[in-house]
């Protein structure tokens, strides 16, 4: 069984290849059962056991099992660890991944190729909200799909987003400014793309603060009980999500506002493989604020281990941007 650390899984990716077999995954043949979510005794806050597993239709598979202890914000750890266990066709063990750079790198990527859909061809204002492990992936991802030319950086502390903004310059290179803000309402404003990437279990963007023509990308939360935007954020928005499946069992920010009749199931007009197939349109025009829900899908893991492993029985990958 080989096993690939996150370092070597780093190296191996480019954000643009991710993005591309993401876009093929999504177009069809992946099969991916529904998440299993079982609760973790101890500690604080909603501890939780991921089990996502999919299958390709030759019969490679993938099964990520991934826990999610917010107490460890408090010690300075990730919130989410997994390990990635590939099988081959006959479904032996082939292959170990570090299941959180998996997560991190195809996570931004499905924002990404969502955003080739929905965000303006000329967004070059990224904001970021959030200074956990993921948000310097979600800009990476943001940067490859668009021609991003100032990330901005906003977290509850200051020490924290600046750390995120330096891990940002690494990853993107130094021709694109990286910043930490803290007018948020400002810089919410202003932005032309904003990523929410934060474990907030009350919003954190108010729907006022939009500007028109904004791609609104929301990673963060994936419980019933949890939002990342207001009401007037969501009603102001066209609506898509990663897949249907998920966000109607998992998205707090649709849930709750169709819970509580807000909204209706119609205002949600589509998922990524509908956009992908063109059944739905993706931005008619410059002014329309977009609102994309992605609470994550194995099929992403799947197309993601797939590449990973390709790339390391080649040789090697190309540069990391």
């Amino acid at each position: 069984m080989r096993v690939l650390d996150a370092d070597q899984i780093r190296q191996l990716v480019s954000m643009p290849r991710l993005i591309a077999s993401l876009r093929q995954a999504f177009a069809g043949g992946i099969v991916a059962p529904v998440r299993q979510i079982a609760a973790i005794p101890g500690g604080q806050g909603d501890r939780l056991l991921l089990s996502m597993p999919a299958f390709s239709q030759d019969g490679r598979g993938i099964v990520k099992l991934a826990t999610v202890t917010p107490d460890n914000d408090r010690l300075g750890l990730p919130t989410i660890q997994a390990a990635l266990v590939v099988f081959s066709p006959i479904g032996a063990p082939v292959a170990l991944l570090d299941g959180s750079m998996v997560t991190r790198l195809r996570t931004g990527a499905a924002s990404a190729l969502a955003a080739s859909y929905l965000a303006r061809a000329d967004s070059s204002q990224l904001l970021v909200i959030g200074t956990g492990a993921l948000a310097p992936y979600m800009a990476l991802g943001h940067c490859s799909a668009r021609p991003i030319r100032r990330v901005s950086v906003s977290g509850r502390d200051e020490a924290r987003a600046q750390a995120t903004a330096a891990e940002i310059r690494t990853l993107v290179g130094e021709s694109i400014e990286v910043a930490v803000v803290t007018a948020l309402e400002r810089a919410v404003a202003e932005a032309d793309i904003i990523s929410c990437a934060t474990s907030s279990a009350q919003p954190v963007l108010a729907g006022r603060w939009l500007g028109a023509g904004t791609f609104l990308d929301l990673v963060g939360s994936f419980s019933p009980s949890r939002r990342e935007v207001d009401d007037e954020a969501v009603l102001r928005s066209r609506v898509f999500v990663d897949t249907l499946a998920g966000a109607l069992g998992e998205a707090g920010d649709l849930l709750d506002p169709l819970r509580r009749g807000i909204i209706e199931r119609g205002r949600i007009e589509g998922e990524l493989a509908d956009l992908i197939a063109g059944r739905v349109s993706g931005r008619n025009t410059q002014e329309e604020i977009i609102l994309f829900k992605s609470v994550g899908t194995a099929i992403e893991d799947l197309a993601a281990a797939l590449l990973i492993l390709e790339l390391e029985e080649a040789g090697g990958g190309p540069p990391p941007h």
